[in-house]
């Protein structure tokens, strides 16, 4: 599936700082939600579960996540139990097997892939490959990160953060019909090691935006002695050459497809992750009474 044309150059620059304010700012929400919103008890919680992506009409850059099921986790309680008598390990373990229980992998996560690539991850390691052969002699690894986004300094400064924790409540309304926003980087090698094409790409799940495009060349008996070139900004690439990109990478299965399988296997792995934190952290933090 082919997106209608992109936006023009311009719209595009206007778009990306747009979506890198509202990254900040959607880090921060979730944060705020999640402890801000008084625990449910264990019934009542809602499970951490996928958001379901809308289909946009437009190719327009992809939105960051305002989805209140994205953005915070339901948290288990035990009422008969007060807060002040459990220890931090015992509310860790108490939050892992609430999430254990709440939480079942979407069928496009549990099913892996889109056929050729195959799969690779780590437990503990947040980075998740995707690997496949194009042709008799190229390479594709397509890689993200399943890690949620820090605070970013260099987005909101002390002002601008106590502007906008006033009106959080006010500006910030979760909707639960707006898609995500998954950076993934595409490597496309020569099998011979002599070259690769460097992609750092973006997608909601259905449209793939470019952000840049590296080349890099091997050559031991002229190494680079000072700083490569990296290539231009994307945006500046005439308009042909950018759509002409978005083909070459389609041809070789980076499409809505391997698009949507990204966001879920995203959420997936981040999830199993911070229940294996959970437990570990849990493990370190006990009191030495409790193992015996």
């Amino acid at each position: 599936r082919r997106a209608s044309r992109r936006p023009g150059p311009l719209a595009r620059v206007r778009a990306g700082n747009m979506r890198k304010s509202l990254r900040s700012i959607a880090s921060c929400a979730s944060r705020v939600v999640a402890r801000a919103t008084p625990r449910a008890s264990s019934t009542n919680a809602s499970p951490r579960t996928l958001p379901r992506l809308t289909t946009r009409a437009s190719a327009a850059a992809p939105r960051i996540a305002l989805d209140a099921r994205f953005c915070a986790r339901g948290f288990a309680s035990d009422a008969s139990a007060p807060v002040s008598a459990r220890t931090l390990s015992e509310a860790l373990l108490e939050e892992r097997a609430h999430e254990s229980a709440a939480y079942e992998p979407s069928a496009a996560a549990a099913s892996g892939p889109p056929e050729p690539f195959e799969l690779h991850e780590t437990d503990g390691d947040a980075e998740v490959t995707l690997t496949k052969t194009y042709g008799d002699d190229e390479e594709i690894a397509v890689t993200f990160v399943a890690q949620e986004e820090p605070y970013d300094d260099d987005m909101l400064d002390e002002d601008d953060f106590d502007e906008e924790e006033d009106g959080l409540d006010e500006e910030l309304e979760l909707e639960e019909d707006e898609s995500i926003a998954i950076d993934f980087n595409v490597v496309v090698s020569k099998t011979d090691g002599s070259a690769h094409l460097d992609f750092d790409c973006v997608t909601d799940g259905e449209i793939i935006e470019i952000r840049h495009v590296s080349y890099e060349q091997y050559d031991e008996n002229n190494p680079i002695l000072g700083t490569a070139y990296s290539g231009p900004n994307f945006e500046d690439l005439e308009e042909t050459v950018q759509d002409k990109f978005h083909d070459y990478l389609e041809v070789r299965g980076i499409n809505s497809d391997l698009a949507s399988y990204i966001v879920e296997a995203h959420l997936d792995k981040e999830q199993r992750e911070y229940t294996n934190w959970l437990g570990n952290v849990s493990k370190f933090v006990a009191d030495k009474k409790e193992t015996e």
